[in-house]
């Protein structure tokens, strides 16, 4: 992904028909969008709302899958160590403008502060997380993926991470700022809106025990 400016400004015109998804019928409000994710005929698929045009999403293949579970597992970590926090995935709803509407499903998504189970809701939260990950699927677009990204920060989400599996580096995002591009030997830190977290990037494209074992039988071979 290359290196640009996010700027606080318009989004422009609409690109809904440069998504990944499918965009169909009319413009709809958060309310009908919530009410036709309800529906049967949607149940098993993956639906969010970019200014009212409703997206009917691929589903993400297993590398996807593997490495949104890695990017849980190191948050899991850093939330335990802090005694405090909590982190939802599986492209959890997040309502981030009412008009026109946007919900976008975000793969990951890292709050500083906890809700017991039994006060959450079987629908999008009623909050906005202060760390949203999203991990690139094969038919993702650069253009489409900014585009995500912008409406994340516009609504006041402090930081993204936008995870490449296939260069195998993470982009950071913050408001007003320059992009911040990290390989795989560079540090990935939370800064102020996680304060103390700090990983590797390669620990986030390593299944541990797998990446040992495919070396070892590599230089078996050899």
């Amino acid at each position: 992904m290359s290196v640009v400016m996010l700027k606080e400004q318009g989004l422009g015109e609409s690109v809904v028909g440069r998504e990944r998804g499918t965009a169909v019928g009319k413009r709809l409000t958060v309310e009908e969008f919530l009410a036709l994710c309800r529906r049967p005929e949607y149940g098993e698929k993956q639906l969010e709302l970019d200014e009212g045009r409703l997206i009917i999403m691929p589903l993400p293949g297993e590398l996807h899958g593997a490495l949104c579970v890695l990017v849980i597992r190191v948050l899991l970590r850093y939330l335990e160590s802090r005694g405090h926090g909590q982190v939802l995935s599986n492209d959890v709803g997040l309502i981030l403008q009412r008009e026109p509407a946007v919900v976008r499903g975000a793969d990951v998504a890292f709050y500083r502060e906890a809700l017991p189970l039994s006060e959450l809701s079987g629908g999008p939260p009623k909050r906005l997380p202060e760390l949203v990950v999203e991990v690139l699927s094969p038919s993702d677009r650069v253009g489409a993926v900014l585009r995500k990204v912008q409406q994340y920060l516009r609504a006041g989400i402090a930081m993204v991470w936008v995870v490449d599996g296939e260069s195998r580096n993470v982009a950071v995002y913050r408001p007003g700022r320059e992009v911040r591009v990290l390989e795989e030997n560079e540090v990935l830190e939370g800064e102020d809106v996680l304060p103390g977290f700090a990983c590797v990037v390669g620990e986030l494209f390593r299944l541990p025990g797998v990446e040992a074992r495919t070396e070892g039988e590599k230089a078996s071979q050899t």
